[in-house]
């Protein structure tokens, strides 16, 4: 009887320490892609933005990535101060859009319905795109590698009328919509 004791017992704890190791995964790759999305905000220039806030719009956040975003809500960077507003409904997207400077869509947020049309000066970043949607700016994608890389819509940004950085622009592996 002791035996099965132990071996349960140690069966309970190896579990316990296999799901404690995957939480911490997501948590590391959550923020990840909010470390992303934060350095984002300091390489794209809005030049029709007026007064001190970025508005940093997130499509149903939830755990990890919410508390990673909250981390950054009210922080300043050299162009703005950042307000992280977060839409967690259909009916919160459409009117709130135009307050938005970048949006992102966690892999969560992906079936909360967006415009058609974004609003001029509205950047879309998504984790895991259709690669067919043309309004998504910057894509974040996971490698065969298991590394987070992003692409950029050249098309979709000159849409949105903003200046994506020149480093920015290098730093991405594959360009779509523009040669390398």
């Amino acid at each position: 009887m002791g035996a099965m004791c132990q071996y349960l017992i140690s069966g309970v704890a190896l579990l316990l320490l296999l799901q404690g190791q995957m939480a911490s995964a997501q948590a590391s790759e959550a923020g990840l892609r909010v470390a992303f999305v934060y350095n984002f905000l300091k390489f794209i220039e809005w030049p029709e933005r007026t007064g001190d806030d970025l508005y940093l719009c997130v499509l149903g956040a939830t755990d990890v990535t919410r508390e990673s975003l909250s981390q950054i809500n009210n922080k300043s960077n050299q162009k703005a101060t950042i307000r992280v507003l977060f839409l967690d409904n259909a009916s919160d997207v459409e009117p709130q859009m135009g307050r938005c400077h970048l949006v992102y869509v966690p892999t969560t947020g992906a079936d909360l319905p967006l415009p058609a049309a974004l609003p001029r000066g509205v950047i879309l970043v998504m984790d895991e795109p259709d690669q067919q949607d043309g309004r998504v700016a910057i894509a974040l994608n996971r490698t065969r590698e298991d590394r987070i890389e992003f692409q950029i819509n050249e098309p979709a940004v000159k849409q949105a009328g903003v200046k994506v950085s020149s480093q920015l622009l290098k730093l991405a592996k594959k360009q779509v919509g523009g040669a390398r």
